[in-house]
């Protein structure tokens, strides 16, 4: 009897995590919401040039994740968070393009009012998550560093 009352305990406690850990990955993913303006931006292990970074903008509305530019949106990606991972993780899966379907892993932080995304979108493998943000030469990574685009 102790045996089993022990099992429904561990599951019941199990499950209280997963939830917890889902409602917090909901949080996070409430809190994105928005468009974001890039201040810093590098990749491959070199920093982008100034004006680079301030032609960058990032939206994230619902599930989806998009870069604007200049001439136009980059293609859209569904993503998925990850909180109760250290670092929080975040799966892009393209909805065009050549990686149309696959995963592209990253991490990110929300802290301070920035937002930071380290994505393995260069690189050969776009599955292998980065372990820190940071990016080095032939990696493959982008690292970008956002904060909340002003109201014109």
């Amino acid at each position: 009897m102790l045996h089993r009352l022990l099992c429904v305990f561990a599951a019941c406690s199990f499950t209280a995590v997963i939830a917890v850990a889902a409602d917090k990955s909901a949080s996070d993913a409430k809190d994105l919401q928005g468009t974001w303006q890039a201040v810093d931006l590098e990749a491959n292990g070199e920093k982008s040039p100034a004006d680079q970074v301030k032609e960058l903008q990032i939206v994230i509305k619902a599930d989806e994740i998009f870069a604007v530019k200049p001439h136009g949106e980059d293609p859209r990606n569904k993503f998925k968070l990850d909180s109760s991972r250290t670092p929080k993780t975040i799966d892009l899966t393209p909805l065009d393009g050549p990686r149309k379907g696959g995963i592209v892993a990253g991490i990110y932080s929300l802290q301070n009012g920035q937002l930071r995304l380290c994505i393995n979108i260069f690189g050969k493998d776009p599955a292998r998550r980065p372990t820190e943000f940071k990016t080095q030469a032939g990696d493959g990574v982008g690292l970008v560093t956002l904060e909340r685009a002003k109201q014109e």
